[in-house]
């Protein structure tokens, strides 16, 4: 015979005598109870260790909920960062208005070139 013929027999045996144990395990009554086989129930908590719990998880659902609105809320997210955009625009202007002056003077030209070269391609 081959190997591979003699391990599966070896294998059913195995199974074989495993069954005949366990049934009669269970005819005998000397197998496990279903209760001490699975791990020791969780102590027993008060109801207000019960209320606490609740309530930490309805506050960590809430911050979950909240945290995927903020994500998913683009106008609001666009307003935020229109917001930052603009303090951040005040606060060069307050510290440093010459640079200020020469970013609206370059970004004037950049857009008065952009559209002087559209105008420029059409009219060809």
């Amino acid at each position: 015979m081959t190997d591979a013929t003699e391990a599966a027999k070896a294998a059913a045996h195995a199974a074989s005598v495993n069954a005949k144990k366990a049934a009669k395990a269970v005819n005998d009554h000397t197998a496990p109870a279903a209760d001490s086989v699975n791990a020791a129930a969780p102590p027993k908590r008060s109801r207000a260790e019960l209320q606490q719990d609740t309530a930490r998880a309805r506050a960590e659902l809430a911050a979950a909920l909240d945290a995927i609105e903020d994500k998913l809320n683009v106008p609001k997210r666009i307003s935020g960062a229109a917001e930052r955009g603009t303090a951040a625009v005040r606060t060069l202007a307050a510290e440093n208005p010459v640079a200020l002056g020469a970013i609206a003077v370059a970004a004037g030209a950049a857009l008065g070139l952009g559209v002087w070269a559209i105008v420029r391609a059409v009219s060809r």
